[in-house]
């Protein structure tokens, strides 16, 4: 091929397709019988390169089903599937999503008909997708865009591209926040292309500098949360940890304060609402704010992996410390008070019976009683006639020293009675449960549990509601009539900012945990970068040490110079 020809073409693609790296492609046309692939032989060229011992899912339509080249044999695992009347669900899950095959479209005219079904499933979403468009007549370089196709973390279009004597491919990918998307690779040659990592380049280098929009709501402490009512910064574990990530990947964030719909979020009558709302209906990017991972949350979004464990704790009140004069009773437990009257009684019957029998005299028995009364107060009297009660005598001296020792540990410490640590006590307590209503979960499950604890708590609950804040819920407490529940770590928040420590303590037993993630739209390529580095920030102690540091001091100190913001409508950790 002539010089001429080699920059001609050099030309024609620098202003075909402006945006991304261009591969040289001088090299394949150094020699005049250089031939490149043409469409004869670019299935087998693909798979028995690049994709050498991969499982294919292959679509075709009516027209290239036809004219589709012969397939070998023995090089891997092909599934085929047509696009017309193409139904998701007659495939198992690991056909159609994650990277057990590599799905293949080729079409001669626009799928639009096949998109659409897809779009209309979740289901739909290969780690790897290859496009190969086989009409030359036609160019299909803004199917990239399409959201369908989107959604794979992998994506790469073979446009036909003929050039006088030239007849191959050209390969094209997309970057989604590039300003100018669409990027060429390269012309295609099975040398060009030796394994999938050379075919299916990583797409989510980094975010080039784009802004993600967050649902957010700045009422989730520590994660996320107004530094002070007064003042519209919105601060937390979470936030610290997406501006590690957002230098790591190049992107900054906008903070939304609290959500339009002015609830928290859940799935009301088939729609979510709050921030998951906002990131199907609103066109958000991420929510980072505690929501735990359930089922209907995995169906209808992407999470990252779970970086916390939590679940909802009571915050019950301290019992009150026995009256003093109860402490005499305290140094001994109720079986040995039990022996120590029972063997008194006997040994009085015992001395007063003896020497009725003995002597067959008469016989003070006030007097031989009150020697055995005597020992247990450790008064002198002469035991001649009754020298067997020497045994006693010595057995109370041991008795009341031991008494007498702890009776001193008992009246210098105040004793407070066992507290309640579990849900069953809890139940079978005088105390009621508290809630504040923003539409939470948890009243609901507990009335409807099949557990018999859980099911009396969801019978004596009280809610109050979200404008009184939780001053309901701690005079309750105060009053020693009702315990709180709230997601644990919220829950310590409180305590200390309501100065609580003083007269209430967190019991040990929680309720329907689980692990909390970050969320994005379902089928978000990018997902997996922020699970890699989320994990990672946990796996090294960093995420910790976020969560330590936002949690105020508990010694009393600025109680007052952070008041909870939850002053509006929401539906919180559904």
């Amino acid at each position: 091929m002539s010089g001429w020809k080699i920059e001609l073409l050099r030309i024609v693609l620098l202003v075909g397709v402006t945006a991304g790296r261009i591969q040289s492609l001088a090299s394949p046309f150094l020699k005049e019988s250089f031939q490149l692939s043409s469409s004869d032989v670019l299935l087998e060229e693909l798979i028995t390169g690049p994709l050498r011992g991969r499982d294919i899912f292959l679509f075709v339509d009516e027209y290239t089903r036809f004219s589709m080249p012969t397939l070998p044999s023995d090089a891997n695992t092909i599934l085929m599937a047509t696009h017309k009347g193409f139904n998701v669900g007659h495939y198992p899950n690991y056909c159609l999503r994650g990277s057990s095959y590599i799905a293949i479209l080729l079409f001669s005219r626009t799928p639009s008909e096949l998109f659409h079904h897809l779009s209309l499933s979740a289901a739909w979403n290969p780690t790897f997708l290859l496009l190969i468009n086989m009409n030359a007549t036609q160019s299909s370089m803004t199917i990239l865009d399409h959201e369908v196709v989107q959604r794979s973390k992998h994506l790469v279009l073979l446009q036909p591209f003929n050039k006088g004597t030239i007849n191959t491919f050209l390969v094209l990918t997309s970057f989604p926040f590039r300003a100018r998307p669409h990027a060429a690779m390269s012309l295609w040659h099975k040398t060009y292309f030796r394994s999938d990592a050379d075919l299916f380049l990583d797409r989510h280098p980094n975010m080039e500098g784009a802004t993600l929009r967050l649902g957010s709501w700045c009422d989730d402490y520590p994660f996320i949360y107004l530094r002070h009512p007064s003042d519209d910064q919105c601060v937390g574990a979470n936030l610290d940890t997406l501006t590690l990530i957002a230098a790591k990947l190049n992107f900054s964030y906008e903070v939304q304060k609290e959500t339009q719909d002015q609830n928290w979020g859940a799935l009301e009558n088939g729609r979510w609402t709050g921030m998951l709302g906002d990131l199907v209906y609103n066109n958000k990017h991420l929510v980072i704010n505690l929501f735990l991972v359930n089922y209907e949350r995995w169906r209808d979004f992407d999470t990252t992996y779970p970086y916390h464990a939590e679940g909802f704790g009571f915050l019950a009140p301290l019992p009150p410390p026995v009256p003093q004069w109860k402490s005499i009773t305290y140094p001994f437990t109720g079986i040995m008070w039990l022996a120590v009257i029972a063997c008194t009684l006997i040994v009085s019957l015992l001395s007063a019976l003896l020497p009725a029998v003995m002597e067959k005299d008469s016989v003070d028995y006030v007097r031989h009683i009150l020697m055995v009364y005597g020992g247990i107060l450790r008064q002198a009297v002469q035991l001649r006639g009754v020298e067997w009660l020497a045994a006693w005598w010595l057995s109370c001296i041991i008795i009341t020293t031991a008494y007498t020792t702890n009776l001193v540990a008992f009246l210098t410490v105040p004793v407070y009675p066992t507290r309640m640590e579990t849900v069953a006590e809890l139940a079978q307590s005088h105390l009621r449960l508290t809630m504040q209503d923003y539409g939470n979960f948890v009243p609901a499950a507990l009335k409807e549990s099949s557990d018999q604890s859980l099911a009396a708590l969801g019978n004596k609950l009280d809610l109050f509601t979200y404008e009184l804040e939780y001053d309901p819920g701690f005079r309750g407490i105060r009053n020693r009539e009702q315990v709180l529940i709230e997601t644990y770590s919220y829950l310590s928040n409180l305590q200390m900012q309501y100065n609580a420590t003083r007269y209430s303590y967190l019991m040990k037993e929680q309720i329907y945990s689980g692990h909390s993630a970050w969320f994005l739209p379902k089928n978000t390529p990018y997902t997996t970068k922020f699970s890699h580095l989320l994990t990672r920030l946990r796996e090294t102690g960093i995420l910790y040490k976020f969560f330590i540091y936002h949690f105020p001091p508990s010694d009393g100190q600025n109680q007052v110079s952070f008041r909870l913001t939850n002053a509006h409508a929401r539906k919180k950790h559904q």
